[in-house]
């Protein structure tokens, strides 16, 4: 059987198609038609682009000057599917937490959820069935009103993460709401199984220190690992992630503890205390090895993403 003909006839046709083609996936922001203008260095591009019924490929028309681009449906699966990656967003951060346990004094923390929950998802699980597809092979769509919660989650839009995303939580709701942080990501665990368990790394957000930290020796040692009941001890949600290898906390924006010897102290004891508690812990995890710790002054979430 002779192979399907193939529209391409170069690596120059193949470099024009996924610029072409790119910019007609750029404005497919629903399942409907859509239509925009896209500026490159030399050319302008009116794209539109159909799905039908069945949510099959559908039409992409991409015109330069007066010429009509009509290829996409017949590109190879492979082509096809590197255009729809190019729609696909750059590395984002990624809220493990609770709406209801969050804190909004931390004007980064606060920035960076209204962000993720106001960004539209990518334009690839619009387009078309083959489009949403690919979608689905790169990022885990979490729809939170869905998890069997003790405290409902409704509104907003739901997590859309892939491997490479930061993924943090508040070092408040850790310390303060241990046991409700442990259930909210419990239920996530039972309603997606597979979500948290592809997490290897996890950033805390503003660590800062206070006395009463000295505490939370008293009360893990009171609870056995044995008998794992992790809902009562703090940090065990870190339990949670069987991928974890490493664990950054990131202080609070001008916290002064960073700079003076008593809240050095005080890191250093709480650095010690979590790195001992994962270590002998480490069996909950799949290499059998424990995370990494490290602790960190303030960060902006842009650097971070820059790292």
């Amino acid at each position: 059987m002779d192979p399907p003909s193939n529209p391409v006839s170069s690596d120059n046709d193949i470099a024009s198609l996924i610029q072409l083609a790119t910019a007609a996936v750029a404005v497919l922001v629903s399942s409907t038609s859509a239509s925009a203008v896209t500026t490159f260095p030399s050319t302008t591009v009116s794209a539109t682009a159909v799905s039908d019924s069945q949510g099959s490929t559908g039409r992409v028309t991409v015109e330069v000057g007066g010429q009509t681009f009509t290829l996409f449906p017949r590109l190879v699966a492979e082509l096809r599917n590197m255009i729809w990656k190019e729609s696909f967003e750059g590395r984002a951060t990624i809220a493990l937490g609770h709406e209801c346990y969050r804190s909004a004094t931390c004007y980064d923390a606060e920035k960076a959820w209204k962000r993720e929950n106001s960004t539209p998802l990518p334009a690839a699980f619009y387009a078309s069935k083959e489009s949403r597809t690919e979608a689905l092979r790169h990022y885990d769509l979490i729809y939170r009103s869905k998890v069997n919660a003790p405290v409902k989650f409704n509104g907003l839009r739901p997590i859309c993460a892939s491997s490479g995303d930061l993924f943090w939580l508040e070092f408040i709701t850790l310390m303060h709401s241990p046991g409700e942080l442990h259930d909210w990501l419990s239920a996530v665990k039972v309603s997606y199984p597979s979500f948290l368990d592809k997490v290897t790394t996890l950033e805390v957000r503003g660590t800062f220190t206070q006395a009463f930290f000295v505490n939370i020796f008293a009360v893990n040692k009171r609870t056995s690992l044995l008998a794992q009941d992790f809902r009562k001890m703090y940090c065990a949600s870190f339990l949670l992630f069987p991928a974890l290898k490493e664990i950054t906390f990131t202080g609070k924006r001008g916290d002064q503890d960073w700079n003076n010897p008593a809240g050095m102290l005080l890191l250093t004891a709480l650095e010690s205390w979590i790195t001992a508690f994962l270590n002998n812990a480490k069996t909950a995890f799949k290499s059998q090895e424990a995370p990494t710790v490290s602790f960190r002054s303030f960060k902006t979430f842009e650097e971070s993403l820059d790292e």
